[in-house]
């Protein structure tokens, strides 16, 4: 396996490399989307507070609200000019008033302890520079009974080809940060591509 080489990149802060982003991720966040409902609906979640950490345009998040009409759903990101196209793409789909957007850092998030029962996440954790802190600001934010899902890219091979899948982690790295993290009754579970950190039944 190539060794991890983390990314140096900052906000996004262009907005045209914002719009391209946009239009060439919409069919994938769809599909993910569609995953991690199918997820939420198995542990039973019809209604209540979800977060989505990284959220850039907002896709998932929308997403996600459409297709679990009982829920308000929070965008975090660090990225001003994400979070205004973002805005947009919920009023167009006439989502804005049960999904919203927050200024904010993964390590450092601006909510109060308890207050989300769904933590979401996806393509973010390769990105961030300390994902111990992430892991344990998820635990802080989320309610006693709160749940997470988390989706990132897997490295492998073909991190000779992308540097993002070189900045991704391995399944047993994830596996040692968890462990270093506050955040409980976790699972890992991975695929070739692809790798999910979520809730334990």
């Amino acid at each position: 396996m190539v060794k991890r080489k983390p990314l140096e990149i900052s906000v996004f802060d262009d907005i045209e490399a914002v719009k391209r982003y946009d239009r060439e991720s919409r069919a994938r966040m769809r599909s993910l989307a569609r995953s991690f409902v199918t997820v939420a609906r198995k542990w039973g979640m019809t209604s209540g507070k979800v977060l989505d950490v990284g959220t850039g345009t907002g896709l998932l998040a929308i997403e996600f609200a459409k297709r679990v009409t009982g829920v308000k759903v929070v965008g975090l990101d660090l990225s001003d000019v994400a979070l205004e196209l973002a805005r947009d793409n919920a009023q167009e789909s006439k989502m804005s008033l049960r999904v919203s957007f927050k200024v904010g850092d993964a390590e450092d998030m601006p909510f109060e302890d308890g207050t989300f029962d769904l933590v979401i996440s996806s393509n973010t954790l390769h990105l961030i520079r300390d994902p111990i802190g992430m892991f344990d600001e998820i635990q802080r934010v989320l309610k006693p009974k709160g749940r997470f899902l988390i989706s990132d890219l897997r490295r492998s091979w073909l991190g000779i080809l992308t540097d993002h899948i070189r900045a991704a982690y391995s399944p047993k790295e994830v596996r040692d940060l968890l462990g270093r993290s506050k955040l409980q009754n976790w699972k890992v579970e991975d695929s070739f591509l692809w790798l999910s950190i979520l809730s334990e039944e």
